[in-house]
């Protein structure tokens, strides 16, 4: 099925005749430099002094490693630091550096365009959560420095960050907040920029899946040189990447083939109360009207686009209730509901452009000024709206047969379920665009001690518009349509009460799919918008140095100030304040953050090479950070946060390093947890106290300004081993062991918790849940709050080996993996969790393992990559027969409750044609693996963890001179 993208497709052609002209270049290029000579060899990437260290590896004398602002190695690093090259985005012909990151099992990529299927805000954004603690708590930097909030969340979309220059990403994997401030409870990311680039580099390349979707193209350039006799330096980088995206969950067989479907009573037929199983039909509704009624003559008459009427077919139903909100095929399972026209992952464009430049004003003094541009472009379909109606006798297109049965049976009115597919989901189209500006210097004070201040302006564009988003109190008044002095009007216009008058209500017909005038349409679903400007301003400066000197070394340290100052000012339509709209409800988000803060941080260097160390070191810093929060209307009000950490490592034996670190971390909540829109959406809840029944209900989601900083205990331990032997003096193994125990956690336990727990006597969460006098579940609020505790603990594993062998070249071979142990979210443990079910929170599983293998002889280069997630648990707050304590009466009960394991191969080739052009393809997803079946809010599996698109085809080229 090819999906239709108007919207964009002028952009495409745009796309392709850029790779088509960058493919162009490249060949010219690549055809020059074969008849020429060759030039003179590149300067290094770097113009800084080498030192070799003692396992033995060579690095960059000055370097300061993320997690410190005092310069080390990262081997040497009391807080495990795992870093991701521009060779790995190579050999993956990855052109986003944020899709590298997600790769990496220490992340759990909750949000990217896999996992936005009808969402708006921010669609097509790329954000880093580390540990599965939320984005909010993983700081991006960009060479050290904070990046503007990007988001309407808050976070930073790494989309806007130039991956064409990205030199190295440095992940700490451990709190960082005495170093970086606020929001590194999880830990950093630090995108480190290759700014001495000399000459020209380029790359164009496409891609394809195997069933001719998901089509990429992308062009990325930079240029760079030397000027006044060397003392300053230029650079100039561009990329533009365009995605096409997916269609719907009926463009992949697997996908609904699974939805949650309930039995109610639980227990009902001997089976559990909620049945995973498809495709999936509906019992509440069809795309040309049900009439839902649990008994007589009317059951089950559904409606043809020329008013006429059949018998539905409900499929199989599970349970006592006639009339449930799925059942299992029928009528309606080919083109569901609430599926239909979803897309499994939204078309994305992005364009960012970066420039630097640096000058030596003298020896000891440089200036720097970056400018970047960045501008996201996507693109969602919302759901198909749907409404339960009220129909009068008196309706004014009431089928006539219809008509003779009311009367026969002296009836007056009755229930029509209606999904409005001949409507379409709302088309949402968001805009994100930011521009940052960095003015620093950089010196260095007599010996050993040096400087930076810097000032910075961030400035993030946000809007997003949506049209045909239906407005639900304006389906029941246009469907309600009488007769009027000759004329079909409105009901609300006809009656004698004024005060519900709607001069603009067009009324319509209900009855059949197809039967909606243009004037009805624009009446019941109207266009909204959302925009929000968010600004930053950032002073700061640092000082480090060596103090003195001792046993093992100098007594360094670094201490320095920031000020940093935050703002938001937005604006949304009038019925999308007022949550009127079927989706996306865009809300203002106004309000500003002012932050000081200091801190100091040293290192000292106990032993060295000693009986008992080699090396004994350790490591400290302590922050003060004070917050003013402000918003229009609003109280002003201020909080005060100390963290500090400390840490050592010690290497009893050459080879051998042993690191621990314990820290105090906080994170202040951001303008939008504060001061940002509570939103309407919609989600399925299993009710307990309903007998378990599915019931689809609003759900409100958003901001809360009664939040308060969060505080974290920050553990990590673990052991580093670099043996010295010549046959293995390039293999290395890290294993740590990490414990975060997040107190007053800003964070939403999911709609579906917090029904579960008020009904179990939780009655201190039963004021987020609302039920009607009859006690039928109306809506669950499940906005922000500073939830009891969030418990994080388990063990990093990393692993690599170089060796070469003779003639047939060398092998590189890399392992990652993470094991988590516990994931605890106010009291609910989501380890193990694959599955993502509606109305809960997502997990991580027990293990993820990535690795790499690259083979390079002479010219060519192969590799593969692998990553292998083990079966999981469908959700961890249900029972299934695999579990202790199963019974299929309970309202948890599920029929199973485990998701099956995947392992995912990709290989790739690199073909040097000459030093300064290669080629290369990549082949994703080799073994054409479909996602394992796992009910969710996304469809028929969890894009979170696994792929939805299957087998898929990358190719291009490289230049470089």
């Amino acid at each position: 099925m090819a999906l239709r993208n108007d919207g964009l497709r002028p952009r495409r052609n745009l796309v392709l005749s850029g790779v088509a002209i960058g493919a162009m270049m490249i060949a010219t290029s690549a055809s020059a430099q074969i008849m020429t000579p060759p030039a003179a060899p590149a300067e290094p990437t770097s113009t800084q002094a080498t030192q070799t260290i003692d396992d033995g590896t060579v690095t960059p004398a000055d370097v300061i490693v993320t997690g410190s602002r005092i310069a080390r190695s990262g081997f040497t690093a009391p807080t495990p630091v795992t870093v991701v090259g521009e060779e790995r985005l190579e050999q993956r012909a990855i052109t986003n550096v944020g899709e590298a990151l997600n790769e990496l099992p220490s992340f759990r990529p909750l949000v990217t365009p896999a996992t936005q299927q009808a969402v708006g805000g921010n669609i097509g954004a790329r954000v880093l959560d580390l540990r599965g603690l939320g984005a909010t708590r993983t700081l991006v930097l960009l060479d050290g420095k904070r990046f503007v909030p990007s988001t309407t969340q808050g976070t930073i979309d790494v989309n806007l960050i130039p991956s064409s220059i990205v030199s190295r990403a440095e992940v700490v994997t451990g709190g960082a907040s005495a170093a970086y401030g606020s929001d590194a409870v999880a830990g950093v990311v630090n995108f480190i920029l290759a700014k001495d680039l000399r000459g020209f580099r380029g790359s164009v390349q496409a891609g394809i899946s195997e069933r001719g979707d998901g089509g990429q193209q992308n062009v990325q350039m930079a240029w760079g040189n030397r000027f006044a006799d060397e003392r300053g330096h230029i650079l100039i980088a561009g990329e533009y990447d365009h995605s096409e995206g997916l269609g719907d969950c009926y463009t992949r067989s697997w996908c609904p083939r699974e939805q949650l479907i309930g039995n109610s009573p639980a227990g009902a037929g001997g089976l559990a109360a909620s049945i995973r199983g498809g495709p999936a039909g509906t019992g509440t509704l069809s795309s040309g009207g049900l009439i839902v009624a649990n008994s007589g003559p009317l059951r089950g008459l559904a409606f043809n686009p020329d008013g006429s009427t059949y018998a539905y077919n409900f499929g199989t139903i599970y349970g006592t209730n006639p009339s449930p909100l799925f059942t299992l095929g029928g009528s309606e399972s080919g083109r569901n509901g609430f599926l239909d026209g979803i897309l499994l992952i939204p078309p994305v464009e992005r364009i960012v452009g970066f420039a630097h430049v640096d000058y030596e004003l003298s020896p000891a003094l440089k200036a720097n000024i970056d400018l970047s541009f960045g501008q996201v472009d996507g693109t969602v379909i919302g759901s198909v709206a749907r409404s339960t109606l009220t129909i009068q006798r008196t309706n004014a297109f009431l089928p006539s047969g219809v008509a003779a049965l009311l009367d026969a049976n002296g009836l007056t009115s009755f229930t029509l379920g209606r999904g409005f597919n001949d409507l379409g989901g709302s088309r949402n189209m968001a805009r994100n665009r930011t521009y940052r500006a960095v003015a620093s210097l950089e010196g260095r004070i007599g010996e050993g001690w040096k400087w930076d201040a810097y000032y910075q302006f961030g400035r993030n564009d946000f809007r997003q518009d949506y049209t045909g988003n239906v407005v639900g109190s304006r389906i029941v008044n246009a469907a309600d349509a009488v007769r009027s002095n000759g004329q079909i009007v409105c009901r609300i216009n006809a009656d004698a009460i004024t005060t519900n008058d709607d001069a603009s209500c067009v009324p319509f017909n209900v009855f059949g799919a197809g039967n909606i005038s243009s004037a009805a349409r624009a009446y019941i679903a109207p266009s909204g918008y959302q925009t929000t400007v968010t600004t930053e301003h950032v002073v700061a400066a640092n000082v480090s140095g060596a103090l003195f000197a001792l046993p093992g070394g100098d007594l360094s340290v670094a201490t320095g100030a920031e000020y940093r100052s935050d703002k938001a000012v937005g604006t949304a339509d009038a019925l999308s304040t007022a949550n009127a709209f079927w989706s996306f409800n865009g809300k203002a988000v106004n309000g500003t953050i002012n932050v000081v803060e200091g801190y100091v941080e040293a290192e000292a260097p106990l032993l060295r090479d000693v009986a008992f160390a080699r090396t004994l070191e350790l490591n400290g810093a302590i922050r003060r950070t004070h917050y003013n929060r402000s918003s229009p209307g609003i109280a002003e009000t201020s909080v005060d946060a100390t963290t500090w950490k400390v840490g050592g490592v010690w290497s009893p034996v050459e080879g051998v390093r042993l690191r621990a670190t314990r820290s105090r971390d906080i994170r202040a909540p951001n303008l939008t947890e504060l001061f940002g829109p509570v939103t309407l959406g919609r989600t399925t809840i299993v009710d307990p106290r309903q007998n378990g029944a599915q019931i689809q209900v609003n759900a409100f989601s958003g901001a809360n300004r009664l939040l308060e900083p969060e505080k974290a205990n920050t553990w990590t331990a673990g052991i580093v081993v670099a043996p010295t032997w010549d046959w293995a003096r390039s293999f290395r193994l890290s294993v740590d062991y990490y414990d975060i125990s997040l107190r007053g956690a800003i964070s939403t336990l999911g709609a579906q918790v917090l029904v579960t727990r008020c009904a179990a006597g939780a009655t201190d969460l039963c004021q987020y849940v609302q039920r009607d006098a009859s006690g039928t579940l109306v809506s669950v609020s499940d906005v922000l709050q500073n939830v009891s505790e969030i418990v994080n603990r388990g063990i990093d594993v990393e692993a690599s080996y170089r060796t070469d062998i003779g003639s047939l070249g060398s092998l590189d071979l890399r392992l990652l993996a993470t094991h988590y142990l516990k994931l605890t979210i106010g009291g609910v443990d989501r380890t193990g969790q694959t599955g993502y079910r509606p109305g809960t929170t997502t997990g991580v599983p027990d293990w993820i393992v990535d690795g790499t293998v690259v083979w390079t002889t002479g010219p060519l280069a192969l590799n593969a990559h692998g990553k292998y997630i083990p079966k999981g648990v469908f959700d961890t707050t249900l029972v299934g027969p695999e579990d202790a304590g199963y019974a299929a009466t309970l309202s948890n009960s599920v029929n199973s409750n485990r998701v099956n394991g995947r392992f995912y191969l990709d290989l790739g080739a690199t073909m040097k044609v000459n030093d300064r052009f290669e080629m290369f393809g990549v082949v994703n997803n080799v073994l054409d693996k479909d996602p394992p079946l796992a009910a969710s809010a996304q469809g028929g599996t969890n894009q979170v963890y696994f792929d939805p698109i299957g087998r898929f085809f990358k190719v291009g080229a490289r230049v470089k001179f």
